[in-house]
């Protein structure tokens, strides 16, 4: 039997704390409310968070598997280790929905669903596509099941499409990028086609600079980073300020452009901004951030149902049913003050999850894809 393929030789430890940062905004920007931290700027615009994210995977799969496709790293290894980093605890997230749908048909819960069980955003067929990773092929598809699932449908599309292009040397470089920027070009057409959909422009757009941000990186490491700390607060302020008020039409792209700032910077983990990130709870929160993003639309949702009942029980301003756009949604309604607590509470809970399904899902999930890799 071979032995399961090495861990990647670089790790950059600030970088994946950046990472649980940014899925902790973007949980805290699902948690709808009247008042409290996610209505604030940055929050209320927390989705932007995920731009970071895609630059950021360009990054790493370049520094951990660019060099090692390159010379042969089998093509069979690398989809195992990918689809096994990131598509286990997606599927328990989407069977976990589906047994909630089977409950919800049993016990019918009074007023914690828009619809009737099976019908609308959670039809079956959802289920499927959300199993299935179809989701970012599909033009302005939304899904119960999986709300973070369009995001993982694009990274696996860009795990292959990187691949190929880093076993094909300079020519598929090349035409990464040429596709990258015609990714630009179909967002700035307003273009929004099956498999060619606004999230597959979105992410290849920043997968392509995360891998053009490693070719730099690589250009200039161990060479030092003048006035460390004070990059790497700019770089930070930069990136956080314009997600918080998001210039022009086309917020993701200036958004795209601090990331790739952001990550050149703390990649090379010389501040004292890194440092701090280089420690505990910010490693840790690194650890469980694909856990937090998979995991927080079911704990904050569940945590609304109670939140409603309770509403309805004792009649309370706690949380009730609100119209975004065409779309129903559960929403906080309390006083400031209150509502800040309970959303720290919810919070508190999301992590409690994140931590568990990282160890007992995530890990497990990781390791067995590694032997299985191992054995190819």
């Amino acid at each position: 039997m071979n032995a399961p393929p090495a861990e990647p030789a670089h790790r950059f430890t600030a970088l994946d704390s950046l990472r649980g940062i940014a899925a902790l905004g973007v949980a805290v920007h699902h948690i709808q409310a009247t008042s409290g931290p996610a209505t604030w700027p940055l929050f209320a615009h927390g989705q932007l968070f995920v731009d970071f994210f895609f630059v950021l995977s360009g990054f790493v799969i370049a520094a951990s598997y660019g060099e090692r496709l390159a010379k042969g790293f089998p093509l069979r290894r690398f989809a195992v280790l990918r689809v096994g980093r990131v598509w286990p605890l997606h599927a328990f997230m989407v069977l976990l929905g589906l047994a909630l749908e089977v409950l919800s048909l049993a016990i019918r819960p009074r007023g914690l669903s828009a619809s009737a069980p099976f019908t609308g955003l959670h039809d079956p067929l959802h289920a499927f596509t959300a199993l299935f990773l179809l989701d970012g092929m599909i033009p302005g598809w939304s899904n119960y099941y999986s709300r973070a699932g369009w995001t993982i449908s694009v990274e696996l599309l860009l795990y292959a499409l990187a691949a190929l292009a880093f076993r094909r040397g300079r020519s598929g470089l090349i035409a990464f990028a040429v596709l990258a920027i015609a990714a630009l070009a179909a967002m700035f057409a307003g273009c929004d086609a099956p498999l060619a959909t606004n999230a597959v422009q979105r992410g290849l757009t920043g997968f392509a600079l995360g891998t053009a941000c490693w070719f730099v990186h690589r250009r200039f490491e161990g060479e030092g980073l003048p006035m460390a700390t004070l990059a790497e607060a700019a770089a930070l302020l930069a990136l956080l300020t314009v997600i918080a008020f998001p210039p022009g039409p086309f917020p993701t792209l200036p958004v795209i452009a601090a990331s790739a700032l952001v990550v050149l910077v703390f990649a090379q983990q010389q501040g004292t901004i890194s440092r701090v990130l280089c420690r505990n709870p910010w490693v840790w929160l690194g650890q469980v951030s694909y856990a937090l993003y998979m995991v927080h639309a079911m704990v904050k949702g569940r945590a609304i149902d109670i939140a409603i009942l309770a509403s309805q029980s004792f009649q309370m301003p706690i949380a009730q049913w609100s119209i975004d756009g065409d779309t129903p949604v559960k929403q906080l309604t309390l006083a400031p003050l209150p509502s800040t607590l309970l959303q720290l509470v919810i919070v508190a809970l999301m992590l409690l999850a994140a931590h568990f399904a990282h160890r007992w899902i995530e890990e497990p999930a990781r390791q067995w894809s590694r032997r299985l890799a191992g054995r190819l």
